[in-house]
């Protein structure tokens, strides 16, 4: 009896710790999966990429700082569904110093409905970007970006509503600018003058996740 019982139950024992000791070990070895938190990246953005492709195109196109009006606009759509998590901008150096924002929209153009608003202050040497509670797109939809300065928010001088923008010349236009499933298709200042409709494109960058 006793040889059986060393035939058979003590392997059978054994095979019981073995499992209680390698299983636990096996189970804490596999990581818990971690959340990624989507990037918003400032460089190379798809705006960005438009922009320097359409100065490419047409070297009679001027990357300058231009246009005396309070609003500077550009009408776009995406390909794909997006999301913008940042604006960029470079702004006036009378406006930064003098604590004076600019009013940043999105407008869905569809309905005229305003998605997005919010008062920024950018920096004047080059352009610096601001975080903004994220603004999910739909695909093919038409949306307008703009900066504006309220009448009488400009210091003063209407030299400081001026901002940075890709000139185009009388007899050619830009439009529609496209990379990367990002398209401008139109643009428009206007405020104490104007309209000017597809003078340029106003240099408002997009930031999307």
């Amino acid at each position: 009896m006793k040889k059986i019982f060393i035939k058979i139950g003590l392997p059978i024992t054994l095979l019981v710790v073995a499992t209680f000791i390698v299983g636990p070990s096996c189970g804490s070895s596999v990581p818990d999966p971690v959340a990624t938190t989507p990037t918003c990246s400032t460089t190379n953005t798809l705006f960005q990429q438009v922009f320097a492709a359409t100065a490419t195109a047409n070297p009679t196109f001027q990357d300058m700082s231009t246009m005396d009006l309070l609003t500077h606009e550009y009408t776009f759509n995406v390909n794909a569904n997006k999301t913008i998590c940042s604006i960029g901008y470079q702004g006036n150096a009378t406006l930064f110093a003098s604590n004076l924002p600019y009013t940043i929209e999105i407008v869905d153009t569809a309905t005229n409905t305003v998605i997005y608003t919010g008062n920024h202050l950018f920096g004047s040497s080059a352009t610096s970007y601001v975080s903004i509670t994220p603004v999910n797109l739909i695909a093919t939809q038409s949306y307008t970006i703009r900066r504006t300065l309220p009448t009488g928010g400009y210091g003063g001088n209407i030299g400081n509503t001026i901002g940075r923008i890709l000139r185009f010349t009388s007899s050619s236009t830009g439009f529609p600018a496209s990379s990367g499933g990002f398209t401008i298709t139109s643009s428009n200042f206007y405020g104490t003058g104007g309209p000017a409709v597809n003078f340029g494109i106003p240099y408002i960058d997009i930031v999307f996740q």
